[in-house]
């Protein structure tokens, strides 16, 4: 009698456990899907090696569902386009969701070459899914031509001399708005054995946006009364060509 009381109690308070598989009612496979990638293919004798695509492979579930599964992939050809592994090294593989949301990333490298040629796109797969569907099973590479063939030859100069007060930006431009993020590193060389009136920069980066035709390479100026010198030098872009690749640059003091 009384077991049977307890039992009644505890049903009529809710506590009695919900069994792990009727939590998970509702919850059906997570959806993954890969998204495309579009950089330029770079230059090897201004920056040396490969251009990295890095693909976003993302997972959706329904909300309080916790994403678990598997999803392999690999790259293809573009027919036409790239091949590889002349223009970029195939990669294959397997990626993996054990209930959290988190995007993964696929990265395929991509051979610089300064051969004026078409645009080259390449292919990455998704396949064989297991305990996840596919919304999106294919992304292109879209590897952009910067040599002037695919389009206008990439070309990243720098202003000409500029005189700085309180702050040094010095502009830096392409020949083109560009179709996808351009990088290029810059720093400064002294100009006589004056004390400078700058924070020296041993190597930054610039981020040319896509659309954009250019952006300021930013030198930090010290509070002194004292006139300095220096050569703002651009090296290794990210694509194209550089152009005029150094500036001087003078700061004057007050303003």
């Amino acid at each position: 009698m009384r077991s049977a009381v307890l039992a009644a109690v505890v049903l009529l308070l809710g506590l009695v456990p919900v069994p792990a598989a009727d939590a998970a009612q509702g919850c059906g496979p997570a959806a993954v899907s890969v998204a495309d990638r579009t950089l330029y293919e770079g230059t090897p004798d201004l920056n040396p090696g490969y251009t990295t695509f890095s693909f976003t492979v993302s997972v959706a579930s329904a909300a309080g569902c916790a994403p678990t599964g598997t999803v392999s992939y690999k790259t293809e050809d573009g027919s036409p386009g790239a091949t590889s592994p002349a223009d970029y090294v195939p990669v294959n593989g397997r990626l993996t969701w054990t209930g959290e949301a988190s995007s993964r990333t696929v990265s395929v490298q991509v051979v610089k070459d300064a051969v004026p040629e078409p645009n080259e796109p390449f292919l990455l797969r998704l396949y064989d899914p297991v305990g996840v569907t596919l919304a999106d099973d294919l992304a292109a590479g879209g590897v952009l031509d910067d040599d002037g063939a695919g389009g206008p030859l990439v070309v990243v100069s720098t202003d000409g001399g500029k005189i700085c007060w309180k702050v040094c930006a010095i502009g830096v431009h392409v020949s083109t708005p560009v179709r996808a993020p351009v990088t290029v590193h810059y720093r400064t060389l002294p100009v006589g054995d004056g004390v400078p009136a700058y924070v020296p920069v041993k190597d930054a980066t610039l981020t040319i946006p896509v659309g954009a035709s250019g952006g300021d390479a930013v030198v930090k100026l010290l509070d002194t009364q004292s006139e300095s010198r220096f050569v703002l030098e651009l090296f290794s872009p990210s694509a194209g060509t550089l152009g005029n690749a150094r500036t001087e640059v003078t700061i004057k003091p007050g303003g």
